[in-house]
């Protein structure tokens, strides 16, 4: 993902000094055409603002979906501008827990066989050695769960700072532990399109539900034996 382009140097005064200075536009509508099939699902699945072209992916092949941003005791990262919000379903299996993208077409029918479907906004985080994790967190729809707002301003803290989190059981909530000033070098991000970011977390994992003929639906269904 790019961070935005560098100003180049000026050449015209002051024409060249306002072009430097205007702000990002939205994609119009002819470079809209030009997105490709995973950007457009991205632009469909995200709540917040629209996927946009950015850098190539490179190197990384999956990206796990994770309730904390780091294996325990590990120290992370959050990347400042990833914040796509998407419509999820939180499930859990076992001691583990598994988050499935829903495509817009689909929250009607999961909800008329019963299945939850909630908005949640994507953190990505890295660790010191480069583990890629994405943090969904849910958008409160009144009181909020005191693990996930105590998570959520852990992650927004850890924009600035490298931590790590651990549960407070006795106030039924995460604690934000900050590493000593320069223990890490900066993160660094994978170069990747926030589109290409989705397609990795969720898409390639057959983890986003798109259809009533996806497997698991049909499995909620109880349809998954004809």
């Amino acid at each position: 993902m790019a961070n935005g382009a560098k100003r180049k140097p000026q050449a015209d005064g002051d024409e060249s000094e306002e072009r430097a200075e205007s702000p990002v536009k939205l994609v119009t509508p002819e470079q809209e055409e030009e997105l490709d099939e995973y950007e457009r699902e991205f632009r469909a699945l995200n709540k917040n603002i629209p996927g946009v072209k950015g850098s190539a992916a490179i190197g990384i092949v999956t990206i796990a979906v994770a309730k904390t941003p780091a294996p325990k005791n590990e120290f992370f990262r959050v990347h400042p501008d990833f914040r796509p919000t998407l419509a999820v379903v939180d499930l859990e299996v076992g001691m583990d827990r598994q988050f499935f993208a829903v495509t817009p077409s689909m929250e009607n029918a999961l909800g008329g066989i019963g299945i939850t479907v909630t908005d949640h906004t994507l953190y990505l985080a890295v660790t010191p050695r480069g583990g890629v994790r994405i943090v969904p967190i849910p958008v409160s729809q009144g009181e909020p769960n005191e693990y996930n707002r105590s998570k959520e301003l852990s992650l927004i803290r850890a924009i600035d700072e490298w931590g790590r989190i651990y549960t407070d059981r006795e106030n039924h909530c995460y604690m934000f532990f900050p590493a000593p000033a320069g223990r890490f070098s900066d993160p660094i991000w994978p170069q990747l399109k926030p589109a290409k970011i989705n397609r990795l977390a969720f898409r390639d994992k057959g983890r986003l539900i798109d259809s009533v003929e996806h497997p698991v639906f049909k499995k909620w269904a109880a349809r998954d034996k004809d």
